[in-house]
């Protein structure tokens, strides 16, 4: 039996119509199921740990946004249970870098294919990571996503839009990184941020040489660009061609602390949850997916 975790108001409803399509699917072609709703952030999680519990579950299928992938995978790490995904948010980042199809249909004929890959996940204390987290001006551009009204309609234009509004009263910070005991400093930072996938923000490539399953974290900091700068250099992220840019550093490591001159919202996996100074550390292979 398929078990879908379905968050009906991620991507401002489109959850809840994604789950009609699949639903509809299910029903046609007699396939086992069950289903359950979140409520509230974090209640994935649970909903998924209980599941667990069951005899006869062949996978835990997610249907939302990256914040529920996060979820739903933070409680299956570590157990046989793969997790699939049908895309229902306004980045879909984890789908991108996975190639899981946006079309409900098609992603969940993947599911119903049942190819079980295990990739890393990162421990962030208490919290888990399953493709990226960002502090400083990508952090505070997902706090505004998540709290815009039109992600609905514009999808992954809304961190676009966000972002220009906030290009011109954002202020560059200070940032300590400390890499499997190696430090770095970096002053007038706008953003660090660690991935186990290459994108984030809707399709931004910013690690490109990230790889799901290396057992390794790539680690992305934009330093020392005037804000008119930084405009010219965001398409080119896009399509990860910014590598050879002398302000932008790449590095990639295992254990990975941070710390930064000022109080600055820190999202993971698209949901801002925590405050610096931040560890990370990788997990190798701990999630099967399909």
């Amino acid at each position: 039996m398929y078990f879908f975790v379905v968050n009906s108001v991620s991507g401002n409803g489109r959850g809840k119509e994604v789950w009609s399509y699949v639903e509809k699917k299910l029903n046609k072609m007699n396939v086992p199921y069950q289903a359950e709703f979140t409520q509230r952030a974090g209640h994935a999680t649970r909903i998924v740990k209980s599941a667990v519990r069951q005899p006869d579950i062949k996978a835990i299928v997610a249907i939302g946004g990256d914040g529920t992938v996060n979820e739903v995978g933070s409680g299956l790490i570590g157990t046989n249970i793969p997790m699939g995904y049908i895309p229902a948010g306004t980045g879909n980042d984890f789908a991108l870098a996975n190639r899981i199809p946006f079309d409900p249909y098609l992603a969940l004929d993947r599911v119903l294919e049942h190819n079980v890959q295990r990739i890393d996940t990162a421990d962030l204390g208490d919290r888990k990571m399953i493709g990226f987290m960002g502090i400083g001006f990508d952090g505070k551009v997902a706090e505004m996503v998540n709290r815009s009204s039109k992600k609905k309609w514009l999808g992954r234009l809304t961190y676009v839009l966000e972002g220009l509004k906030l290009l011109r009263s954002f202020q560059p910070d200070q940032f300590t990184l400390t890499i499997d005991g190696k430090s770095y400093e970096y002053d007038g930072a706008w953003l660090v941020a660690v991935t186990n996938i290459p994108n984030l923000g809707g399709g931004m490539k910013i690690c490109p040489s990230a790889i799901v399953d290396d057992g390794q974290l790539d680690v992305c900091c934009v330093q020392n660009l005037t804000q008119g700068e930084l405009l010219r250099v965001i398409p080119s992220v896009y399509k990860g061609k910014h590598t050879n840019h002398p302000s932008i550093k790449f590095h990639r490591g295992k254990e990975i602390t941070i710390h930064s001159r000022s109080p600055l919202p820190i999202h993971v996996d698209g949901e801002v949850v925590l405050q610096p100074p931040l560890s990370i550390k990788v997990n190798p292979r701990s999630l099967s997916i399909i």
